[in-house]
């Protein structure tokens, strides 16, 4: 099954630095590399969110839930369990699924869009009317979660994948099993999965939720 959960980062408290112990060295050292507080509250909250997903909801112990990178630079978690992350403007959000998965969110912004139809295959051109901001942002999260699964961006063999409009994806080069499924995240954001599996839940997590977690969780390595 693939579940996701997303929260707000506007909840979060001005000490959330109090959190950063239970994340990563390297997750540490690229948030205190981040200039803008915004992108370290974006960053720390996605990670933290998922840590509590997979200990509530997949049974997994906290001190077993170590993240690492594949070659393409993408975060797993063992053989057992896979996982993606994503965020934009005040919304983070991640996928857990027993089979690779990709996730997508993009906080819909005015832009000129006929400037990006060279990154649309023929037939998307043909499908959906991409010089309107719904249609745009539908595909463009849509095509990201398939880049995210298969472990690349928005590039030239991307670009060969075609999302047709029931979710699923042609490519002339290879049999794509995945499918994408679009979800409801908040007014003027687009948000789209892909996997390979049903898709069970779409949970709104309260920062209180995580905060709750996790300070019982300080609670128990402070009597330690």
């Amino acid at each position: 099954m693939t579940t996701i959960a997303y929260c707000k980062i506007n909840e979060m408290p001005t000490d959330w630095q109090r959190y950063l112990p239970f994340l990563e060295n390297d997750v540490v050292e690229r948030v205190g590399r981040m200039r803008k507080t915004e992108d370290q509250l974006r960053t720390v909250c996605a990670h933290l969110l998922t840590k509590m997903m997979l200990v509530t909801t997949y049974e997994k112990e906290l001190s077993e839930v170590r993240f690492t990178k594949d070659s393409n630079g993408k975060y797993q978690l063992g053989q057992d369990l896979h996982f993606n992350l994503s965020h934009s403007g005040n919304y983070v959000a991640c996928a857990i699924s027993d089979f690779p998965v990709g996730i997508d969110v993009e906080q819909q912004v005015t832009r000129d869009f006929s400037l990006f139809q060279t990154l649309w295959s023929e037939e998307e051109n043909h499908l959906y009317k991409l010089l309107e901001q719904e249609a745009f942002y539908a595909l463009w999260t849509a095509k990201e979660s398939y880049g995210k699964y298969k472990g690349f961006g928005l590039h030239d063999s991307l670009m060969e994948a075609t999302i047709r409009q029931d979710g699923t994806i042609h490519h002339p080069a290879s049999r794509v099993t995945a499918r994408t499924i679009p979800f409801f995240l908040a007014p003027g954001y687009s948000a789209a999965v892909c996997l390979e599996d049903s898709l069970e839940t779409v949970t709104h997590a309260q920062w209180a939720q995580i905060e709750t977690f996790f300070t019982k969780k300080i609670a128990t390595y402070a009597k330690k």
